[in-house]
């Protein structure tokens, strides 16, 4: 039987600025199934079917209420990139959790409570020389869940504003000097990564980023993703962030053909 596969796009709130760009590489997947199968898209926004689709079903969405239905789904045997687990996982303080037990480069990092004094969180030395305070469960969904901080003083404002917005956790994380890179990979076939500075990347850092980035995705379990990685003044790559299903804009044409391909490949 020819496989229906089904298209589950990114709630809006979870695509701050973002909504056009990840809902076209998910219709640009579905152009590309649709060629030789059944495909369906439908809204991350919208309630999906208590009764698990006869699909392989690709998912963008990151709501509590749409992770539940891929969990009931995939309980009935339904195939799911990425599954609801893994993109839990990418949830900071799972990751970070993660990348610790599985050897992951990163940097150095605390997991902190936005209810708790920067006194009793027992903050490290590194802050003075700089840090990031993140929200430590999605990934952004306004500006203020990524914020640059210097000091304690900073950080007790950061926690206090995430606080206000009902954001028990913070991951801290320290300030790595160097190249920011972005990639965009599908595990074990597409790899593209581009610099944010007018650096240079060549065969030899490009192929040890694609290490290290398929090595953090399968500590998460992550199948479609991307993410950040630094490249510090040692020549070290430090990996900062990982996504399920970025957008791909810069490579949105290979990467839907990589995708399609994955999806279509039996598993085992």
């Amino acid at each position: 039987m020819t496989p229906h596969f089904l298209g589950i796009t990114r709630e809006r709130v979870y695509s701050p600025g973002k909504v056009d760009a990840d809902r076209a590489i998910l219709e640009a997947v579905a152009a590309e199934l649709g060629s030789s199968h059944r495909v369906a898209v439908v809204s991350g926004d919208d309630p999906l079917p208590a009764v698990a689709p006869p699909t392989i079903v690709f998912a963008m969405c990151q709501g509590p209420s749409a992770l539940d239905a891929l969990r009931r789904w995939e309980v009935a045997g339904v195939r799911v990139v990425n599954s609801a687990a893994a993109i839990g996982n990418t949830h900071r303080r799972r990751m970070l959790a993660a990348f610790e037990r599985h050897g992951i480069a990163h940097p150095p990092s605390v997991l902190l409570s936005t209810a708790t004094s920067v006194a009793a969180n027992g903050l490290p030395e590194w802050i003075e020389t700089g840090a990031w305070l993140k929200r430590g469960d999605v990934h952004a969904t306004e500006p203020g869940d990524v914020v640059y901080v210097e000091g304690r003083t900073a950080i007790a404002a950061g926690l206090a504003a995430m606080r206000g917005r009902g954001i028990s956790a913070a991951l801290l994380q320290r300030h790595v000097a160097g190249d920011v890179i972005k990639f965009y990979a599908v595990r074990g076939r597409f790899f593209a990564c581009f610099p944010a500075a007018p650096a240079a990347v060549d065969d030899v850092d490009r192929a040890a980023m694609n290490r290290l980035a398929e090595a953090g995705a399968a500590a998460l379990d992550l199948e479609v993703f991307g993410g950040d990685c630094v490249r510090d003044r040692q020549g070290n790559l430090w990996l900062i962030d990982l996504n399920d299903w970025p957008s791909y804009a810069p490579c949105r044409s290979g990467a839907s053909l990589a995708i399609a391909s994955y999806l279509r490949t039996p598993t085992s």
